[in-house]
């Protein structure tokens, strides 16, 4: 248990370094999809890493890292969207909101409720990133 603690644990940290990277990179306001892709694409670096550093169980290793790390971003993005500055990766996610084409009544109306669906959506991308990392990892051993 100690070992695969170990693997998400750098899956985890590999995923938050590469965050930091990203929210740096031009342009300043990525399209939507470039947006999804990056974060599909940490999510699966991280899973990776997990993977790759764990014997036992190197697909739930892959997942549980994207999920933590998901669940993170999604959760800080929530409430930088209510209560702070969107910066950094946080701000290019914000970018990806406005322009994704959801009709202003609803954003008006019921904010929350779009901002929830929105961060439930970068969860569930960082976790099917970290899916993928870990079936790489599997792909490879056999």
């Amino acid at each position: 248990m100690t070992r695969f603690g170990l693997a998400v644990l750098g899956g985890v940290l590999a995923q938050a370094t590469l965050l930091v990277a990203v929210s740096g990179m031009p342009p300043h306001h990525p399209t939507t999809a470039t947006t999804a892709l990056r974060v599909v694409a940490i999510g699966g670096i991280g899973g990776f890493v997990a993977a790759m550093a764990t014997d036992r169980a190197p697909l739930q290793a892959g997942v549980a890292t994207g999920a933590i790390v998901g669940v993170g971003v999604g959760t800080v993005f929530w409430w930088a969207l209510f209560y702070a500055d969107t910066v950094g990766v946080f701000h290019h996610l914000h970018y990806a909101l406005a322009t994704s084409g959801v009709p202003d009544e609803f954003v008006v109306g019921i904010p929350r409720v779009i901002a929830a669906v929105a961060s439930l959506l970068v969860a569930l991308a960082f976790a099917v990133g970290g899916l993928l990392g870990s079936l790489v990892v599997l792909g490879r051993r056999h």
